[in-house]
């Protein structure tokens, strides 16, 4: 049987295809992507996800509105019933395409426009290679996403469970934080010294880790995530 990772990188590579004639650049971001960052790739400790997220560029509103010609065209099929603009479903899977610019539908990420410039290849297999937002952008744009859906407990935050995951499964996690742009580093800094004022944090990071190391692995976590807000 398939592990969640490898699930999730089955329909990122069904993804890709499936928008490899759209003619346009495109960057997976999401929770479909996180295990692609770990230092083994195939780690089992992921959430499985039926949703695939990726980033596009474009200019206008009427930008978008050709995107949503093109990807009917190719096979996307609009979700109507999930009531979100930017949802698609194709081969059973669920994507969102989601503008940099907050403009053109009204939402977006901050971090979205500088994480799309700033983007890498990732070769997911032989014949498949996909763009993806450096780890740096992609724990901004996580904590971001988390803010905006709300909810205090972050024990039950996919989110915050991503970015746990990064911390975690990444080695060399707080050199890259630290290497990032200024404004990403200062951002991160605030949000870190805010989030270590929290009460819950050691039992919120538990909760995301295996059993088994939770407790060395949340001690260094934490210890991480001082550095990062000094």
């Amino acid at each position: 049987m398939n592990t969640p990772a490898e699930i999730n990188r089955l329909r990122l590579r069904t993804v890709a295809h499936m928008l490899s004639d759209l003619g346009q650049e495109v960057v997976f971001v999401g929770g479909a992507t996180v295990s692609l960052y770990a230092d083994a790739p195939t780690a089992s400790e992921v959430r499985p996800t039926n949703d695939v997220d990726v980033v596009i560029e474009l200019a206008t509103y009427g930008s978008y509105s050709d995107l949503d010609a093109r990807l009917r065209q190719l096979g996307f099929q609009n979700d109507v019933m999930s009531g979100v603009i930017c949802r698609y479903k194709v081969q059973g899977i669920t994507v969102d395409v989601m503008p940099t610019d907050p403009s053109i539908l009204g939402f977006s990420n901050r971090w979205y426009a500088d994480g799309f410039r700033d983007a890498f290849d990732y070769a997911l297999d032989e014949d498949t290679t996909i763009q993806l937002f450096t780890l740096p952008y992609f724990v901004a744009s996580k904590w971001e996403a988390c803010k905006g859906r709300g909810g205090d407990d972050l024990r039950w935050s996919s989110d915050f469970e991503d970015i746990i995951f990064v911390l975690d499964q990444v080695a060399n996690a707080e050199a890259q934080l630290q290497e990032a742009p200024q404004p990403l580093r200062d951002y991160c800094r605030d949000e870190f010294r805010a989030l270590l004022k929290r009460p819950d944090l050691q039992e919120c990071i538990y909760a995301h880790l295996e059993p088994r190391f939770a407790t060395i692995r949340t001690q260094r976590i934490l210890q991480l995530l001082k550095n990062l807000s000094a």
